[in-house]
């Protein structure tokens, strides 16, 4: 039974839409009639090869939201018809010997692992056990509770405490939930550097101040910093905004290898910790900060992008004509 739109990457620069038939839900899965999904940066960083992180003939994918379309044996019937998101982690049942989630030996990530179909598609079928509901949570910002949760798991990692300084290098949507969630973690002061005006301008109408990367050595020094970046630049940066002893935190991934300043980690002795994807328990806080309305990402969100265009929406970010915090493909239905 065809009907199902997807988005195949074939390579740097370049996506085609074809259509294929509609998944089928398997035993313990769910089908979602897609709604919207969220371009991330990892895939931007993937469609135009600089990760190496996206393969051809694979389909992107694990910001989204929408609707239970259908149920598999052993799944809950009355789950069809909810408007959900999806945690795209996957990991195993403890065999490998993991005791956090995002740290399977055997993890996979839906829209990432190029087995798996992602969500830039009209249908998608994951877990059902993956499913969390919206409970009231409109369908647009539904597709943002994923990066929101990539930006609780790294406060988390980087132990922001009351009263402590930060500093955030790279201000698109992961750069900003990371502001908003270090401010309600206790930091007294956060400080996001970006190149791009648009992207300043909306976190100082958050409260938070602002500057150009060549304005962050000026900077008092910070008690944590954060590259959500990942280059060169921002990794010599982040290491040399924070005080003796303190804390720099990757989570951007923008190249695979980058060079850093090992004397100002060793001689001040910085911590470096990574922070990738999330714990489900990091999920489950960033869905429920959502729904309380703790966090309302409304002014991140762009303009709607149909599913015919979504290819040109990837293209305008990656040729910087486009730069906004978060660009949702739409399905149309809604």
């Amino acid at each position: 039974m065809s009907g199902n739109r997807v988005m195949v990457y074939d390579g740097p620069h370049h996506v085609h839409i074809e259509e294929r038939d509609i998944p089928p839900p398997g035993v313990g899965e769910v089908q979602i009639r897609v709604a919207y999904t969220g371009i991330c940066g990892s895939d931007l960083h993937g469609y135009t090869g600089k990760s190496g992180r996206r393969v051809p003939g694979m389909v992107m994918g694990h910001e989204a939201s929408g609707i239970v379309s259908g149920a598999g044996a052993d799944v809950d019937p009355t789950l069809v018809g909810r408007q959900v998101t999806f945690n795209p982690v996957l990991y195993c049942d403890g065999g490998c010997g993991h005791v956090v989630e995002n740290h399977c030996a055997q993890l996979r990530v839906i829209g990432v692992d190029p087995t798996i179909q992602g969500a830039f598609a009209d249908y998608v079928v994951v877990p059902a056990h993956r499913v969390v509901a919206l409970d009231g949570i409109d369908l647009r910002l539904g597709a943002c509770i994923e990066p929101l949760a990539v930006a609780v798991q790294a406060v988390k990692r980087a132990r922001v405490e009351d009263g402590q300084r930060v500093l955030i290098a790279g201000g698109g949507m992961i750069g900003q939930c990371l502001a908003l969630v270090a401010h309600m973690s206790g930091a007294t002061s956060v400080v996001l550097s970006e190149a791009n005006p648009q992207r300043r301008a909306f976190a100082e109408t958050m409260g938070f101040k602002t500057v150009a990367p060549d304005e962050v050595a000026a900077l008092p020094l910070s008690d944590v910093s954060f590259d959500a970046v990942g280059i060169d630049a921002t990794a010599v940066a982040t290491i040399g905004a924070v005080c003796k002893g303190g804390t720099v935190c990757f989570v951007g991934l923008g190249l695979p290898t980058i060079r850093v300043p090992l004397f100002g980690i060793v001689v001040a002795e910085r911590s470096v910790v990574g922070s990738f994807a999330y714990t489900d328990l990091a999920f489950d806080e960033a869905r429920d900060m959502m729904a309380s309305g703790l966090v309302d990402l409304t002014g991140a969100v762009g303009a709607d992008t149909d599913f015919e265009r979504v290819g040109e929406a990837f293209e305008d970010l990656a040729t910087s004509r486009r730069h906004d915090l978060k660009i949702l493909m739409s399905t149309g239905d809604t």
